[in-house]
């Protein structure tokens, strides 16, 4: 099982990929984690922001 600081590492890590012109099935390969892992932890991220 994967640490949360584990998981958000890895995310801001694909992140910056993309951001740099990466495609995300690349970013998350690169990594190490499938892409729909990477959308599944993104998706929980968000649900976890307090909305304004």
């Amino acid at each position: 099982m994967t640490t949360i600081p584990d998981k958000e590492r890895r995310c801001q890590a694909i992140a910056a990929l993309i951001a740099s012109g990466q495609g995300v099935c690349a970013s998350c390969r690169q990594i190490g984690i499938s892409e729909k892992t990477f959308n599944r932890w993104r998706r929980a991220q968000r649900a976890a922001l307090p909305e304004d």
